[in-house]
C-alpha cells in the first residue's frame, strides 16, 4: 500500500520543468532548463540544460546538456549522460551504474559500493530533506570516473527575488570533504531553495572558470 501511494505521489509531482535565465556579472547570457519526469515506477529522467544567447555565442559559446535516470526513491544514479560545450572546452561522458553500484563506461568498470550521485541529483534528494539550519548531508558525488565526496550544509533564510517573484529562501552550500575539486575548475554550486514543501530551487549560483553564472527561476512549467 505504502509503495502505491509513494507512485501515486510521483506520478502528481512529475513531469515538472523550471526555467531560468543565466546571468553573468551584470548581463543577461542565456538560458537554463531543468527538467523532469517518470520513467517507471522506479526511475525518473532529469534533464538539464544551459545554453548561451545569440549575444555570448559569439564570444564564449556554451551548450551543457546533462541527462540522468535516477532512482526514484533517493535520487542516487542510475545512468548517466554529459554533453559539454563551453568555448573550446568540449566533454563527452556517459556511465551506467548496476545493481551493485559500480560504475559501467565505455572505457572502464569501476568497482563501488556507495550510492552516487550527480550535483543536479543531489539539489533533487535536498528537495526531500527538512533543511534546518547547520544541517549537513553527505554524498558522493561521480566525475569522469571517479568519485569525489561532498557535504552540503544548510545556512540562514534569505529573501531572494527573481523573475518569477519574491521568495523566502534556504540557502545551502556544498564542501569538498577532502582535496578534490567537486566540480570542473574547482567551481561549485549553491543553491537556494523556496521555503515550504515544495523547495522550489529559485536560484542557483555556479562557479565556472569564466566566473559565476546565476541562475534566476523564471517560470515553473507542469
Amino acid at each position: 500500500m505504502r509503495t502505491l501511494i509513494f507512485i501515486l505521489l510521483l506520478t502528481i509531482i512529475y513531469p515538472e520543468k523550471f526555467v531560468y535565465s543565466v546571468g553573468f556579472r551584470f548581463l543577461n547570457v542565456g538560458q537554463a532548463t531543468i527538467s523532469s519526469t517518470m520513467e517507471d515506477e522506479n526511475s525518473i529522467n532529469i534533464n538539464t540544460l544551459i545554453q548561451s544567447n545569440k549575444f555570448l555565442d559569439r564570444l564564449y559559446r556554451v551548450r551543457d546538456q546533462i541527462d540522468l535516470v535516477v532512482d526514484a526513491g533517493d535520487y542516487s544514479l542510475k545512468k548517466i549522460e554529459k554533453n559539454i560545450v563551453e568555448g573550446n572546452w568540449k566533454q563527452n561522458y556517459s556511465a551506467q551504474i548496476d545493481s551493485n553500484n559500480n560504475i559501467i563506461s565505455k572505457d572502464s568498470l569501476i568497482q563501488n559500493e556507495k550510492l552516487l550521485f550527480d550535483p543536479i541529483s543531489v539539489l533533487y534528494s535536498l528537495r526531500t530533506k527538512d533543511l534546518k539550519s547547520n544541517d549537513k548531508y553527505e554524498y558522493h558525488i561521480l566525475g569522469d570516473d571517479e568519485i569525489k565526496s561532498l557535504t552540503t550544509e544548510v545556512r540562514n533564510n534569505q529573501t531572494v527575488k527573481v523573475p518569477a517573484g519574491k521568495y523566502n529562501c534556504i540557502k545551502v552550500v556544498p564542501y569538498s570533504n577532502n582535496s578534490k575539486n567537486i566540480f570542473k575548475e574547482n567551481g561549485y554550486m549553491t543553491v537556494w531553495f523556496s521555503n515550504d514543501k515544495e523547495k522550489i530551487p529559485v536560484k542557483i549560483e555556479l562557479k565556472t572558470n569564466i566566473g559565476n553564472l546565476v541562475l534566476k527561476l523564471k517560470k515553473i512549467l507542469p
